[in-house]
């Protein structure tokens, strides 16, 4: 078949034909073959064992101290042939890839693109959104993120209206009635984020690793700046994961080389104590399929350079204090360095450092240099990122580059509490009673100690049982059970590495 530029054709892409991939490698799905417990496979406590009655009969599910046993997962994923792994670990997630890795800024406008599913009539065109009748008909109609309909149920920007002359797509502020009150105390979206993609569709070999980082305490709990830049917003996240970098990670601004044009690049590490910084893991649907993305959204303290609101459309009108609101986007923000430097940052006009030669998949290549859905890119109509987001901020290709090294507390707790991971947890008492073999210990024996008269200021008498006192007692780190992953929805991994699908001018099947 013959797939145009001009046509709605799904498969769309040469990437995205299944074949020979036609499911997920079971072997790679889940790395631990379904036993995220699988270190103690080998064990088992018998009846007549005297260790029963601290860990029980059987397949030990504790620790000697009642700690319970955390589960383990492991998993990867890439684009471009390059690699980022992930794991859990006693609740630790942790996230290693490539160091500064590019990323693009987009910015939320405070919408939500909401789909035809595909048996609805669709409401017609010019049809008031605000209107009872039709506001009760949206959710039967449309969705933000039809599952079962898999990539058709995204529409191309071209295809607003459909043959009966009714609306493919709509698009709703986050205040519409359909929202009923959810974001109606929404701090405003004003702050870009810069992001740039970690997994291709489905994430098949991470899924396991990542349906249990997000269902634990920590996952969807954002700050004040990934709120400020619209990553709560769940009907266009479905989900966030906050990360923190490790201590030599950083992120590196494009400032360019002095005297020199645009073309000579040179990247500075940021200071993040004068500009503000929040990192996410967040997963989003693109074309109607999930990805994983990393996302960073920065501020300054001493200006407002990442800061923006169109003054226009329904989402602006529904703001209670517009006139306190930055309006104007500035095109290239400044970002504080280390050794106290501030300097705008310098956009490339490339895809990306780490992409020499987009060619390959047939176009692309080129930073889209506009926000807005990526639509047909590289067809130059085509935007930097989702229909949800402002044309006018601009991506910046690349000006950004960020150490994939980071990690995060799934329990939200962090290992600085005084009382976590102390021995009373699992007995929940701050007394523990410990039994021993009584005698006494620490006599000196040797006769450099012995000849001298030196006495072990330690030694005593040690009795069959004693009692600790702790100063408090705290739960143990526990975990939410995740939910199943419905396999039924399949999990097709695109037959080759890239950054995002690459629409194909011609393709022949």
């Amino acid at each position: 078949m013959d797939i145009s530029l001009s046509k709605s054709v799904f498969p769309f892409t040469l990437l995205l034909f299944p074949s020979p991939y036609l499911y997920a490698n079971q072997n790679l799905t889940d790395l631990t073959h379904n036993d995220p417990f699988f270190y103690t496979s080998d064990q088992s406590v018998s009846a007549d064992n005297n260790v029963k009655v601290l860990l029980g009969i059987g397949r030990p599910d504790r620790t000697h101290s009642q700690i319970p046993h955390l589960p383990f997962y492991m998993g990867y994923m890439n684009t471009n042939s390059t690699y980022r792994f992930v794991s859990i670990a006693e609740q630790v997630f942790t996230m290693i890839g490539e160091g500064k890795h590019g990323l693009w800024r987009v910015q939320e406008n405070g919408n939500v693109r909401l789909y035809r599913r595909r048996q609805a009539e669709g409401l017609p065109v010019g049809t008031d959104l605000y209107s009872q009748d039709v506001i009760k008909k949206i959710g039967n109609q449309y969705g933000y993120y039809l599952e079962d309909e898999s990539w058709s149920g995204y529409k191309f920007p071209d295809e607003r209206v459909t043959e009966n002359n009714t609306l493919n797509y709509i698009d709703v502020p986050i205040t519409h009635p359909f929202f009923k009150g959810k974001y109606a105390d929404h701090e405003p979206v004003d702050l870009a984020n810069w992001y740039c993609t970690m997994s291709a569709n489905d994430y098949p070999y991470a899924k396991k690793a990542m349906n249990f980082a997000f269902s634990q305490q920590a996952a969807n709990k954002v700050g004040p700046l990934g709120k400020r830049a619209g990553l709560d917003i769940r009907e266009n996240y479905l989900n966030v994961l906050r990360l923190e970098h490790f201590p030599d990670a950083k992120t590196w601004v494009n400032v360019g080389q002095p005297g020199k044009d645009a073309l000579h690049v040179e990247w500075k590490a940021i200071d993040a104590d004068k500009t503000q910084t929040e990192y996410y893991l967040v997963e989003r649907t693109f074309f109607n399929k999930p990805y994983l993305f990393v996302t960073a959204v920065y501020d300054n303290q001493d200006n407002d350079d990442h800061r923006y609101v169109r003054p226009d459309g329904a989402y602006f009108s529904s703001l209670s204090q517009p006139e306190q609101l930055k309006t104007e986007v500035t095109y290239q923000p400044r970002f504080h360095f280390l050794g106290g430097e501030e300097e705008r940052a310098v956009g490339l006009p490339v895809y990306g450092v780490h992409h020499p030669n987009r060619a390959v998949y047939g176009g692309g290549g080129a930073c889209p240099l506009k926000g807005g859905d990526w639509g047909r890119y590289p067809d130059t109509s085509g935007g930097a990122g989702w229909p949800t987001q402002y044309e006018e901020v601009t991506p910046l290709c690349d000006a950004v580059l960020v150490d994939i090294k980071f990690f995060t507390n799934l329990d939200n707790r962090s290992w600085e509490e005084p009382s976590k991971y102390l021995a009373n947890a699992g007995f929940r008492n701050t007394s523990v009673r410990y039994k021993m073999q009584p005698g006494e210990y620490g006599v000196f024996t040797d006769p450099y100690n012995t000849e001298k008269g030196i006495k072990n200021p330690d030694r005593q008498n040690v009795p069959e049982a004693l009692t600790l006192t702790y100063p408090s007692v705290s739960e143990p780190v526990s975990y939410v059970e995740p939910p199943q992953i419905d396999a039924s929805l399949g999990m097709v991994p695109t037959e080759d590495s890239t950054c995002r699908p690459v629409l194909m001018a011609n393709v022949s099947n």
